[in-house]
């Protein structure tokens, strides 16, 4: 079975891909770097802000000092949107509300410390999580997997935490890669098939999702009984 379950609250607890995209769209325009949404659309679904920043400034001489501007409007204007209130994916709340019970959870976010501090204030999902791993907790040259990394070792510092027992619910090709690189399981969540390839287990919806059912997907049922 399952010692804990590391969720990814950015598309998977929450839709926020629309917010995110005009957040930086908009910051991008604020800096005189008009970018399409299409433009967006086409390589950046999927990517932290860092490296959407750059895939869509690339064509531009390097100045870091306009990456930086734009990362800072773009994490103001989309906690703004947080602080407004956000709507929880369907089904979300009752995964979080009952998984506690069974196992402990992990928030492991490719969103920075500001913005998921202000989804777990807006949520009321705060006191639900054992440990929360912003993207800015790590130092910058670290790799994706860093952030599962640190979720069990936080996690670890309570009981032992084996990867192999624990599960990702995920969103991301890249986070599906970083999670499974750090020899955790993985479920997609609402993903496309492409993306969903990769992971060990995909779902369309967390309606009617329970601990059982998540382990039960990606192996970890199976996994106990032959130990």
């Amino acid at each position: 079975m399952l010692d804990a379950v590391l969720l990814e609250w950015d598309g998977v607890l929450a839709d926020t891909g629309g917010a995110r995209r005009d957040a930086l769209l908009r910051a991008l325009a604020d800096e005189g770097v008009p970018v399409t949404g299409a433009a967006y659309d086409e390589c950046c679904n999927g990517l932290d802000l860092p490296a959407a920043i750059a895939s869509l400034t690339a064509g531009l001489h390097d100045d870091p000092t306009l990456v930086e501007l734009v990362m800072l409007r773009a994490r103001r204007a989309f906690a703004e949107h947080l602080g407004r209130g956000v709507t929880l994916a369907p089904g979300a709340a009752d995964l979080v509300a009952a998984a506690p019970y069974r196992v402990r959870l992990a928030l492991v976010s490719r969103a920075s410390r500001m913005e998921t501090d202000a989804f777990l204030t807006t949520s009321g999902l705060r006191d639900s999580f054992a440990v929360v791993i912003a993207s800015d907790d790590s130092p910058p040259a670290a790799s994706g997997r860093t952030r599962f990394d640190d979720a069990i070792t936080h996690l670890s510092r309570l009981r032992p935490t084996p990867p192999e027992r624990v599960a990702a619910l995920v969103a991301t090709a890249s986070a599906i890669r970083d999670a499974r690189t750090a020899g955790i399981r993985t479920l997609a969540v609402g993903a496309p098939a492409h993306v969903a390839l990769e992971a060990d287990a995909v779902v369309d919806t967390l309606v009617g999702l329970g601990v059982h059912d998540i382990a039960r997907l990606v192996g970890a049922d199976q996994a106990a009984r032959s130990a």
